[in-house]
C-alpha cells in the first residue's frame, strides 16, 4: 500500500483504504452485494494494519457492535447494502439521538439497476429521515477521501455519518491516490450519562432530538465549504446543472464529448444536509436547471422548494417533469438527452439503424435462468423435495414453497419450479406460518440458507416452535455465505480471517426453539433426503430438515471433490431423465445421449442415482 504512486482500485477497495488512512480499529458488516469487498479487503489487510475486521450475523448486530466499540473510544466502520440498512435502522435511529465517542461511519451501497437482484432502494431518503449526515461519492478516489472525511466529521459532531455509494462506483475501477495514515489516539470511553445514552424518558428523547437537529445544522455549515461539494459558476450563463453520485461522472463525459464549457455546475458530494447556500448561489444565476440524481428525486424536491422560497422563476428539468427516470441507473445516453432538453437542442446523433440493430440483438439474445453450479447441494435438496411431494400425491401447484435470499432461491427455476416467493432475509419461515394461519390445508415448506438462517431466520423459527405451527423448515446448509462470495458463516467452523472456531449447529438451535421433528441429511443422498422430506411433510406439527453439504465451489478450492462421473454410451437409452431432473451445467447432449464434461463435474453422483439404467459410473474417461 505505497503512498508514492497511484493504485488501480475498485470503489469498495478504495473505501477500505480510506478506513486504513483514518486509523479505524474495528470494521464489521454483513456480506451484501455491492458492498462486500470493503470488509473482504480489510480482512486481507488486517494482519498488516492490526485492524479487527470481521463479519457479523446481520447488519443490526454489526452496527450494535460498532456502537459499543465507538463508545469504548475507537473508530469503527460498518458496511452493508441498502437492504441491510433496513435491518440496522432500528439501532441507527436510536444511536443518532445519543452520542458517539470514536468516529462511527456507516458505508451503504445502493444498487440502481438492481444488478444484485434487490430493490432499487435510495439510502438518501433514510439519511433525511434520521436525520444523519450523508456523503454521496461520485468516483473511486472520492470513495477513499469520503471515508476519511466522514470519520473526522463524525467525531467533531458526535454523530454517526453515512457514506453512500452505488454499484457502478463500488465495483468500477480507477486510479486512486493514497494519503498517509492519520495517527489517531484512542479516546476515553464514554461516561455514564443516562440522559444522553438512553431513550427511556419522553423528556430525554425530545431533548436528544433537539440536540440532533442542532448538530445536523452545524454540519450543514461545514458542508458549504467542503471540497466534496464543488460550485462552478460561469458568468453570463443562464443554465445550470446540479448532480450527485455517479451522475456527475456521466455529466463530465457528456460535457467533454460535446465540448460544452459554458454551463454552471454544482457537484453535491454531501447530500444531507443539502448545502443550501451553494444551491442558492447556483439558482440565483440561472433560468433553467437540470438536476441529475439516480433513483428518487431527493435533491430535486429540495431544490424546487428553495426556488419557491427565493421567489425565483427557474425551470427545473429532472424526474418530476418526466425528463429523467426514477427506475434503473443512468448512462451516457440518458444524461445526454436530459442535457439536450436543458439546452433546447438535440445533442446525440439520431441513428435509427443502430437503434434497430440493438433492439434486434436484444430480441435474439438467448433467455436462460440462473443455474445452480455443478455439484451444488441445493440441486439435491429441490430434487428430493420434488420427488417426495410426487410420492405423497401432491401436484406441483398444490404445495407452497416460500423462498429466501441467496443461492437457495434458484429453486424457483425449472426443472423444480419450487419456490413461489421471496421477500427478505429470513422472511420465508414467517411467510410459511402466515399461509398456515390463513387456512392453507396443503403442506407449506420454507426454504432458507444457513447464513440467512443465522441472519434473520432464528426469530421466526422460534415463533413457529412457540405456536406449534405445522410448517416444514428446510435449511440448506452449505456451510458458507455463498452467493456474495463464500464468506464465513457461523456454520463454517472458521472465522472471517480463516482461523478455526466453533461450528454453530443449526439443528440444535431449531430444537431449542421447541421444534422436535428435526432431521439432518446429506442432499447428495437423494433417497435419504427424499425420505426426510416425506416424514416432515407428513408430520402433525412443525418440522425441519437440515440439508448439510459443503458448497461445491468451496469443496473444489479445498480439493475435496469426488471423482468425476462418465456415461457408458452402450447403457444410455437417451431418455435424458437425468438432464430433465437435475439440469446440471456439467451435462450436455450429444447424439441424443447424455455426456458429462469432466472438467466441470464435481463427482456428486446425483445423476447416477437418477439413472434407471446404471449408465452413469464413477471414473472419468
Amino acid at each position: 500500500m505505497r503512498e508514492d504512486r497511484l493504485h488501480l482500485l475498485m470503489g469498495n477497495e478504495a473505501a477500505a483504504r480510506g478506513a486504513v488512512e483514518a486509523s479505524v480499529s474495528v470494521a464489521i458488516g454483513y456480506p451484501g452485494t455491492p458492498s462486500t469487498e470493503v470488509i473482504e479487503t480489510l480482512i486481507q489487510w488486517s494482519k498488516e494494519t492490526g485492524m479487527r475486521a470481521e463479519w457479523a450475523v446481520n447488519e443490526k448486530v454489526a452496527f450494535d457492535v460498532a456502537t459499543g466499540a465507538s463508545l469504548g473510544g475507537v473508530r469503527c466502520l460498518v458496511t452493508m447494502k441498502s437492504a441491510g440498512l433496513n435491518v440496522a435502522s432500528d439501532s441507527i435511529m436510536s444511536v443518532a439521538y445519543g452520542d458517539i465517542v470514536g468516529g462511527l461511519v456507516i458505508y451503504v451501497a445502493d444498487d440502481p439497476g438492481a444488478h444484485a437482484g434487490m430493490e432499487e432502494q435510495d439510502a438518501r431518503a433514510f439519511a433525511f429521515t434520521c436525520p444523519l449526515p450523508m456523503i454521496d461519492v461520485t468516483d473511486q478516489q472520492e470513495s477513499k477521501d469520503a471515508v476519511v472525511a466522514a470519520f473526522d466529521l463524525s467525531e467533531r459532531h458526535k454523530l454517526p455519518v453515512i457514506v453512500r455509494t452505488t454499484s457502478r462506483v463500488a465495483h468500477g475501477k480507477a486510479p486512486v491516490r493514497f494519503e498517509p495514515v492519520v495517527a489517531v489516539e484512542r479516546k476515553e470511553p464514554v461516561k455514564r450519562d443516562l440522559a444522553r445514552l438512553m431513550r427511556a424518558s419522553s423528556a430525554w428523547v425530545k431533548e436528544q432530538h433537539a440536540v440532533l437537529n442542532g448538530r445536523v445544522e452545524a454540519v450543514r455549515g461545514e458542508f458549504e465549504s467542503s471540497p466534496l461539494n464543488r460550485l462552478e459558476l460561469k458568468p453570463g450563463c443562464r443554465v445550470g446543472v446540479v448532480a450527485s453520485g455517479a451522475s456527475w461522472g456521466y455529466l463530465q463525459d457528456v460535457l467533454d464529448a460535446h465540448d460544452l464549457s459554458d454551463i454552471s455546475l454544482l457537484k453535491v458530494g454531501m447530500v444531507n444536509p443539502l448545502p443550501t447556500g451553494l444551491v442558492k448561489r447556483l439558482i440565483d444565476g440561472v433560468d433553467r436547471l437540470l438536476v441529475l440524481e439516480e433513483l428518487e428525486p431527493v435533491m430535486e424536491l429540495q431544490v424546487k422548494a428553495l426556488i419557491a422560497d427565493l421567489g425565483k422563476r427557474v425551470q427545473v428539468v429532472g424526474k418530476l417533469d418526466g425528463s429523467l427516470p426514477r427506475v434503473g441507473e443512468y448512462d451516457f445516453q440518458i444524461v445526454e438527452a436530459a442535457l439536450g432538453k436543458l439546452l433546447g437542442r438535440t445533442l446525440g446523433s439520431e441513428e435509427p439503424e443502430l437503434d434497430r440493430l440493438r433492439a434486434e440483438a436484444g430480441r435474439l439474445a438467448p433467455r436462460r435462468s440462473l443455474p445452480f453450479c455443478p455439484g451444488c447441494p441445493h440441486r439435491g435438496t429441490y430434487t428430493a423435495l420434488t420427488q417426495a411431494l410426487r410420492e405423497l400425491g401432491f401436484k406441483k401447484d398444490e404445495v407452497i414453497v416460500t423462498g429466501d435470499i441467496g443461492c437457495t432461491i434458484l429453486g424457483m427455476n425449472p426443472p423444480w419450479d419450487s419456490c413461489w416467493m421471496e421477500v427478505s432475509m429470513g422472511a420465508s419461515v414467517a411467510n410459511a406460518a402466515g399461509f398456515k394461519y390463513a387456512g392453507v390445508k396443503a403442506p407449506v415448506v420454507a426454504t432458507i440458507g444457513d447464513s440467512t438462517f443465522f441472519h434473520a431466520g432464528v426469530p421466526p423459527t422460534v415463533n413457529v416452535g412457540w405456536n406449534d405451527t405445522p410448517v416444514v423448515i428446510a435449511v440448506l446448509d452449505n456451510s458458507v455465505t455463498a452467493m456474495t462470495g463464500h464468506q464465513a458463516a457461523p456454520s463454517s467452523g472458521y472465522s472471517a480471517t480463516a482461523s478455526e472456531t466453533k461450528t454453530i449447529r443449526i439443528e440444535e438451535m431449531i430444537r431449542a426453539a421447541g421444534i422436535e421433528k428435526v432431521s439432518v441429511v446429506d442432499p447428495y443422498d437423494l433417497k435419504q433426503s427424499r425420505e426426510a422430506f416425506r416424514e416432515a411433510l407428513s408430520y402433525d406439527g412443525p418440522s425441519a430438515v437440515v440439508l448439510r453439504r459443503m458448497c461445491s465451489l468451496v469443496a473444489r478450492r479445498r480439493g475435496l471433490l469426488g471423482s468425476p462421473v462418465r456415461v457408458e454410451a452402450k447403457k444410455c437409452t437417451g431418455c435424458l431423465l437425468c438432464v430433465r431432473t437435475l439440469s446440471c451445467p456439467a451435462m450436455s447432449v450429444e447424439a441424443e445421449k447424455m455426456v458429462v464434461d469432466q472438467a466441470s463435474c464435481t463427482g456428486c453422483g446425483m445423476c447416477a442415482q437418477v439413472c434407471a439404467f446404471d449408465a452413469v459410473v464413477r471414473g472419468g474417461g
